[in-house]
């Protein structure tokens, strides 16, 4: 039977302590901001940050009906990688569009920009910094993402 020298002890505890502090995960900056078209709000558009530098998982969000979005990175961390990302932003089919009307209680579309392009995906060049990022997407300036 071997047994562990006690000098060999106050090490393992150390090493053990270092790699639990480990354990926050990546560093992340949060993302917040709004898609808009002519100034109007995109309402359920599909926002990915996908890290290029460095390489990593990507964040993501659907925009509230007032065009706004928050990025998570997991189911409890909100936030993408720091870093340089490819963003594609993805709109909805119009069909999919649906807010309740606070005076009737009926789901209705609501008014969209014109020109709205439904299921139009584009993509960005961001660079996701720590801390606070707020990054507005207009439709107006992104590039149509390759493959569709």
């Amino acid at each position: 039977m071997r047994f562990l020298r006690s000098s060999s002890i106050p090490w393992t505890l150390a090493l053990s302590g270092f790699f639990v502090g480990c354990s926050d995960g990546p560093e992340l900056g949060v993302v917040t901001g709004k898609v808009i078209q002519q100034g109007k709000p995109i309402p359920f558009a599909y926002v990915e940050f996908q890290p290029i530098d460095p390489p990593g998982t990507y964040g993501a969000a659907y925009t509230q009906a007032d065009g706004t979005y928050n990025i998570r990175f997991t189911e409890d961390k909100d936030g993408a990688l720091v870093g340089k990302h490819k963003v594609t932003v993805r709109t909805a089919a119009v069909d999919e569009i649906q807010v309740e009307d606070k005076t009737t209680g009926l789901m209705v579309t609501p008014e969209l920009p014109d020109g709205y392009q439904p299921k139009l995906s584009l993509e960005y060049n961001r660079e996701v910094k720590p801390g606070a990022n707020e990054i507005v997407f207009d439709l107006a300036e992104g590039a149509p993402a390759s493959g569709g």
